[in-house]
């Protein structure tokens, strides 16, 4: 991986360091968001599922990951059918895992895929999600487009993310936890510290939610809305696809 700072990486660049990262750390991922949120990580996905559509049938989540979010919704709500997306296969090994164990295999199917570029025709979902993942695309613009392009019309995108809080003494405290204390658990508990060295940046280079609202009316969302959680460390955005 290059020693290049992640700011000064090309594109693909950043994406390749981003597979390779998360590649990695899948061992201890689950383990890790468990402690370092200290299982705050697990109400702000069950929020997120709440906030998904009654009528809902379809449901694509996009960078799954591990199968958190896309094992929440078929957990929570049984009667959708939930399609996980993520190009880290070691992840999406790891989620089906989780799914077979969980027995939820009938409603969910994992797809090695790109964000990007996603394997899908227009409007095949009720709705698109991202948890976390948002922060890992170089062009986040094209990114939120892709997601509403693949949700019917009336259908809603939702993103969840980390961010720095507006409260002066609560970006104090999380810069620090961030730039101290993470890559110290990252180092003991995952014993890879540069790879959650570069989550802990991820953070503190993510747009702010105002300027993730901006993207997603830019995207051509509407009736956007953001929700801040646990004092704003984490933000729900959602918006509707016209």
């Amino acid at each position: 991986m290059s020693e290049k700072p992640l700011k000064d990486r090309s594109d693909k660049e950043k994406i390749d360091a981003v597979r390779d990262i998360f590649g990695k750390i899948t061992p201890n991922y689950d383990r890790m968001n468990r402690i370092m949120s200290a299982r705050r990580d697990v109400s702000w996905r069950r929020f997120l599922v709440r906030r998904i559509p009654s009528d809902a049938l379809k449901v694509l989540d996009v960078a799954t990951g591990t199968g958190d979010v896309a094992i929440e919704i078929a957990r929570r709500r049984p009667e959708i059918q939930v399609t996980g997306l993520d190009f880290v296969q070691e992840m999406l090994n790891l989620a089906i895992e989780k799914t077979e164990k969980d027995g939820l295999v009938d409603k969910i199917e994992y797809i090695n895929g790109d964000a990007m570029a996603m394997p899908f025709e227009d409007s095949t979902f009720d709705v698109s999600t991202i948890a976390f993942g948002m922060r890992n695309i170089p062009d986040r613009l094209g990114a939120i487009k892709e997601m509403a392009r693949v949700v019917k019309p009336r259908g809603k995108v939702l993103i969840l993310e980390m961010t720095f809080p507006k409260n002066l003494k609560m970006r104090q405290f999380f810069h620090w936890y961030l730039n101290k204390v993470i890559p110290v658990l990252g180092t003991f508990i995952a014993g890879n510290r540069s790879a959650y060295r570069y989550l802990s940046d991820s953070i503190q280079n993510f747009i702010h939610p105002d300027q993730l609202t901006d993207l997603f009316r830019q995207a051509g969302l509407q009736e956007v809305r953001e929700y801040p959680l646990t004092m704003g460390i984490t933000y729900l955005h959602e918006g509707i696809v016209p």
